[in-house]
């Protein structure tokens, strides 16, 4: 499932491409290109902008009202059915897919005690961004984003 996110939901984007979701997030775009892109490449629009939700091209989106990440999250998680989520396959930043590094490619992108501590690393070839399953993947896994 692919999505495309308004300017006012950048901390949504980059959650959901953690948790694994193809998010376009680009705060340089117009309701217009949203709507175009939307169409074009088959994506469920992410707004609060109910101006734009409701125009006769938006016909798949979802209206965010929560003001908190988890309150979002939720709500998207409520609205469509999901497989499990496969966390850390997506760079946060960029949304491009992240490749296996190697521990040894690994050991001056990260800090010494994440060297120490973990074996597998993932790198974004786009914007340099590496990655590790640390404490924060558990905690989302803890916190059940497995609808």
């Amino acid at each position: 499932m692919n999505f495309i996110a308004d300017a006012m939901l950048g901390r949504l984007a980059k959650r959901l491409r953690l948790l694994g979701f193809d998010v376009l997030y680009d705060v340089t775009l117009v309701d217009n290109d949203i709507l175009h892109i939307s169409l074009e490449q088959s994506r469920i629009i992410l707004t609060r902008n109910t101006g734009l939700a409701y125009r006769p091209l938006a016909r798949n989106h979802i209206v965010i009202k929560g003001d908190h990440l988890e309150e979002q999250i939720r709500q998207v998680f409520d609205k469509f059915s999901f497989p499990d989520t496969i966390p850390l396959i997506r760079c946060s930043v960029c949304n491009n897919v992240l490749l296996p590094l190697s521990r040894i490619d690994a050991r001056n992108s990260v800090p010494e005690h994440v060297y120490a501590t973990f074996t597998a690393f993932f790198h974004c070839d786009q914007c340099g961004r590496v990655y590790w399953r640390g404490s924060h993947v558990r905690n989302w896994e803890a916190r059940s984003y497995k609808y």
